[in-house]
C-alpha cells in the first residue's frame, strides 16, 4: 500500500516535507499546497517546488483553477523544474475559494465541471490527477459527479468523502466512496482515499481490500509516526521521542531561516502543535502554554520540558 501526504495550505511546504523525509520516511508521494494557476508563480512558490529543496522526494504540484488554459500554462511554467504531472484541486472547502467556484465550489455545477474537464483533458498532453470531495451542500449530486469523472483519463482520483459544508467535521460518507470504487475503471484511473485515516483505517481496508493508495493530512501532524504504525513498523518510546524531537527541530530551524522574525516561525510551529500536542502528557495544559508563548526562548523552554516528559 502507498501512502501520500495531503496538501495542506501553510503546513506542507518543503521545510515540513524534508523533515518527514529525513525522520519519518514512510511517505511515497507528496503534494504541494495549491498553486493559484491564474497567476504567474512567485518567488515563494518557485522556492517551494525547486528540486534542490525537495531532494529525494516525489512531489506533485497541485493547481487551483477551473480554467483549462490556466492549468496548461502552469504546466509550462513547471516543466523547467522537472515536473510533468499536475494535480487539480476540486476539494478545498475554504469560503474564499468556493465563492469563485473553485476547489469544491465547482461541485455544485456539474455541467461546468464537465466542460472544464473536457477542455482540460483534450488539451493536456501530460498526466492530470484530481482531488475531490463528494458534493457541496450535500452528496445528492455525487452519482452525477462520479459519472463525469469516469469519462476522462484521470491519472489518479483522490476522493475525500465529505462535502464542502462538512469542512473537516462529520463522518466521511463511505457509501459515496463505495460508489467511486464501483464506477471508476482501475485500468484507466487509480483511486486514492483521503479522510480520517486515524479512525477508519482498519474499517477502510476491510471494506475496500483493493484500495492501494491512502492520502493522509491532519493525521500525520497529530502523529508523524502514523504510517509506520499502519505498516506494522514498531518503535519504542525512546526512539519515537528522538525522531519526533529531530523532526520538530528541523522544522523549527527551517522556519527560522525562512521567516524574517521569530514570531512568524513560532506561529507556524503553533499550527503544527495544534495537531501534535495530543501525543504528549498533560496535552491540553501543554497546548495552552504553547498558544500563549510569544518569544523563541519561551517556546524552546516549553518544548524542551515537553520532550523531557514524553
Amino acid at each position: 500500500m502507498k501512502f501520500f501526504l495531503a496538501p495542506m495550505q501553510g503546513l506542507t511546504g518543503y521545510t515540513v516535507r524534508n523533515a518527514f523525509h529525513h525522520h519519518f520516511d514512510y511517505i511515497d508521494k507528496y503534494y504541494t499546497p495549491f498553486i493559484p494557476a491564474a497567476k504567474r508563480m512567485n518567488a515563494k512558490i518557485k522556492r517551494d517546488i525547486d528540486p534542490v529543496n525537495n531532494d529525494g522526494i516525489t512531489l506533485i504540484p497541485q493547481a487551483m483553477s477551473i480554467v483549462a488554459d490556466e492549468v496548461i500554462d502552469l504546466h509550462r511554467q513547471l516543466v523547467p523544474y522537472g515536473y510533468d504531472e499536475i494535480n487539480v484541486n476540486l476539494g478545498c472547502p475554504s469560503g474564499t475559494v468556493v465563492s469563485k467556484k473553485r476547489g469544491s465550489g465547482i461541485l455544485a455545477y456539474p455541467d461546468m465541471l464537465d466542460s472544464f474537464l473536457d477542455e482540460l483533458y483534450t488539451k493536456a498532453d501530460f498526466p492530470v490527477s484530481i482531488k475531490t470531495r463528494v458534493g457541496f451542500n450535500d452528496d445528492e449530486l455525487w452519482p452525477r459527479l462520479i459519472e463525469i469523472y469516469s469519462k476522462y483519463p484521470i491519472s489518479e482520483l483522490t476522493v475525500h468523502p465529505r462535502v464542502q459544508k462538512d469542512f473537516y467535521k462529520n463522518t466521511p460518507r463511505m457509501d459515496d466512496f463505495a460508489l467511486a470504487m464501483q464506477k471508476i475503471n482501475p485500468d484507466k484511473t487509480t483511486l486514492c482515499y483521503n479522510g480520517d485515516i486515524t479512525d477508519s483505517f482498519n474499517a477502510l481496508t476491510d471494506c475496500f481490500p483493493d484500495i492501494d493508495e491512502i492520502m493522509i493530512g491532519r493525521g500525520l501532524f497529530a502523529n508523524p509516526a502514523l504510517i509506520a504504525e499502519l505498516k506494522g513498523i514498531s518503535m519504542d518510546k525512546a526512539e519515537l521521542r528522538e525522531r519526533l524531537k529531530n523532526w520538530h527541530d528541523e522544522i523549527l530551524s527551517g522556519y527560522l531561516s525562512i521567516f524574517s522574525g521569530e514570531k512568524d516561525a513560532i506561529f507556524r510551529m503553533k499550527e503544527i502543535w495544534a495537531y501534535m500536542h495530543g501525543l504528549f502528557s498533560d496535552s491540553e495544559k501543554l497546548w495552552k502554554k504553547i498558544k500563549k508563548c510569544q518569544t523563541l526562548n519561551d517556546y524552546k523552554s516549553i518544548v524542551r520540558m515537553a520532550f523531557d516528559a514524553f
